[in-house]
């Protein structure tokens, strides 16, 4: 019985060590790619501003859930533009282009578990000569969950790579046109 009691205690410093630590992190997460390539602002803002294209060149497409239905709704392009999506593997979430500047890029809001999860983001343009920088993020709030923080830790390494994927098949449609 002693045994048990002492394991028990033991169970329950590492449990509140972990909340404690988990309130310790940061509540705040932000996840940033960029790629240069050669293509026109014009061109790259008209793939960002209508959603529509995205599963085309995002790594949230069909082909990497099937079972994933999207839908549109709002404006063809620009801000007020929402892209919709539902699935087993993807849940349930939508993406809403709140501005839309040409020169500059697109920002958005993106909604995960109908608004349990919100996060903000931009894709923003910056030409330099013949080449045209694209830099992809964003960030979110995690509040004061420990949970949540824990979380945050690994958003960089679960969002990143699919912000690369988006990014370069995006340039690799561009530049092949």
């Amino acid at each position: 019985m002693r045994i048990l009691k002492k394991a028990l205690l033991a169970l329950l410093a590492i449990i509140a060590l972990l909340a404690v630590v988990g309130f310790l992190l940061p509540s705040k997460y932000r996840v940033e790619r960029s790629v240069v390539m050669r293509a026109k602002p014009e061109a790259v803002f008209n793939q960002l501003q209508t959603l529509k294209t995205w599963p085309e060149w995002t790594a949230w497409n069909v082909q990497r859930y099937p079972d994933m239905k999207t839908s549109f709704s709002g404006p063809e392009a620009g801000a007020g533009a929402t892209y919709n999506w539902d699935g087993q593997s993807v849940g349930v979430g939508s993406l809403k282009l709140t501005a839309a500047d040409p020169q500059k890029g697109i920002a958005y809001d993106l909604d995960f578990d109908s608004g349990q999860y919100l996060s903000k983001g931009e894709i923003k343009l910056e030409p330099s000569g013949e080449q045209l920088k694209v830099t992809w993020s964003n960030e979110g709030d995690l509040g004061w969950n420990p949970v949540n923080r824990y979380f945050g830790l690994m958003m960089d390494r679960m969002m990143g790579p699919d912000f690369e994927t988006g990014l370069n098949n995006l340039k690799q449609k561009l530049e092949s046109q």
